[in-house]
């Protein structure tokens, strides 16, 4: 069997996992949006509450409701940090895949190259030979040998 076709079966599970790591990394990239959707959501609220709260400013009857208001303000910028960290790890998962992925898509172009090579000394070898024999072929004549 020639080189090449015994390459193109490992090329073929080289571009399978060049498929995987291209959808890992679109996995990735959805939730990285997702976190980035949802930190920006959790601003967007917390201003929305200052900005209600200072609409109401004078509304606030007692200690009670302003510890409230307080209390539910601390929760919420503590999940804004926890999303923000959420949001950079993800920014790392992604960049670790996006890593993965450019290294498997590297892997299956030299996968390509080997195969294109061997198919290139397959000819070459194929073509001396041919040329061999077309040169053998008038001494052959001449010795009764066909």
């Amino acid at each position: 069997m020639k080189k090449s076709v015994r390459l193109i079966p490992v090329c073929n599970l080289k571009r399978q996992q060049e498929r995987k790591e291209a959808q890992t990394l679109a996995k990735y990239q959805k939730e990285l949006t997702q976190s980035r959707q949802q930190h920006s959501e959790l601003k967007s609220y917390l201003a929305e509450y200052y900005k209600s709260i200072q609409d109401q400013h004078g509304t606030v009857k007692n200690a009670a409701q302003l510890g409230l208001y307080q209390a539910f303000i601390s929760r919420l910028q503590q999940a804004i940090s926890r999303q923000g960290e959420m949001v950079k790890q993800r920014e790392l998962s992604v960049q670790a895949q996006a890593k993965k992925w450019q290294l498997a898509n590297h892997n299956v172009k030299i996968m390509e190259q080997l195969i294109e090579k061997a198919k290139t000394e397959e000819s070459l070898i194929a073509d001396k030979q041919e040329q061999k024999i077309l040169d053998d072929r008038p001494y052959r004549k001449e010795s009764g040998f066909r």
